[in-house]
């Protein structure tokens, strides 16, 4: 007979720096660890398939600026990949949660296997945030970037803007606001402009991507506020163990100060235009 003390946390991801505590226990051949472990491979794999397609987007965005000709559209297609990756994930996440609910039930909180999958719920739910941060920064870093140009542009034409007047004409939707009277005589203001439109239709292209996200990312917030509470339980289920898996406690730990941060950071950093 084996017994559920022999469980041993290892700690990150160092590949991906994402947070997926690995878990090797001693068990009855048990089915319910079967499934967690099936599910949280799944979870893993989608999130590490967004953090591709982050960088994909990341990549498009810098070829962009550097005069490489790149389409919206992919941009675009980029975008909707990400959201229905996320979507999957947060179905995924949920079905896990609902598997450790129901093992909670049948094998007590302090059980090995309901222990396992909590951990792995809320690793694989801080990875998931981390990937989705991360897109968060390169749309944003993307934005900015536009709107920089734009006031390059202006400036090559004699017509100085502000931060405050991008914004406008991002609101108002109408790239010409401030450019009406700029004098369009001569190849180089003429190409000015032109660039100052296509930042412009880049911008609203970006805001509808990220307002068609937007539920997305009111979920990730309730997950970081879960993630609290339950890494508490989790670390104080850990310390009435044995000592064999006292090295779990500080990459919980760990965790809970990671979880943290992103709540600081989704709360100050995530579209703050758009979900204002």
């Amino acid at each position: 007979h084996q017994s559920e003390n022999h469980m041993h946390l290892q700690g990150l991801d160092n590949e991906t720096e994402t947070p997926v505590i690995l878990v090797s226990v001693e068990l009855d051949n048990s089915p319910a660890l079967a499934e967690i472990f099936s599910q949280a491979q799944g979870i893993h794999k989608d999130i590490q398939l967004i953090r591709l397609e982050v960088k994909r987007l990341c990549e498009q965005n810098s070829c962009m600026f550097h005069g490489t000709s790149t389409s919206t559209t992919e941009r675009d297609s980029i975008g909707a990949d990400i959201k229905a990756r996320a979507e999957n994930v947060l179905a995924r996440l949920r079905d896990m949660d609902g598997t450790a609910h129901k093992l909670e039930e049948t094998h007590g909180a302090n059980s090995a296997v309901t222990r396992i999958a909590r951990t792995q719920y809320a690793c694989l739910s801080n990875g998931f945030h981390n990937a989705m941060f991360d897109y968060n920064e390169a749309e944003m870093s993307h934005r900015e970037n536009c709107k920089a140009q734009i006031q390059r542009q202006m400036e090559i034409v004699g017509h100085e803007v502000t931060g405050e007047e991008v914004e406008e004409m991002i609101e108002k939707g109408q790239w010409n606001i401030f450019s009406d009277n700029v004098v369009t005589e001569g190849r180089t203001a003429r190409l000015a402009l032109s660039q100052v439109e296509k930042r412009h239709q880049e911008l609203l292209d970006l805001e509808s991507r990220i307002k068609s996200i937007h539920e997305i990312f009111l979920d990730i917030a309730l997950l970081v506020e879960e993630q609290g509470s339950m890494l508490d339980s989790i670390q104080n289920n850990v310390q009435k163990t044995d000592e064999g898996i006292q090295d779990a406690l500080f990459k919980i730990g760990r965790a809970k100060h990671v979880w943290h941060l992103c709540k600081i950071k989704l709360l100050i950093l995530h579209f703050p235009l758009f979900f204002s």
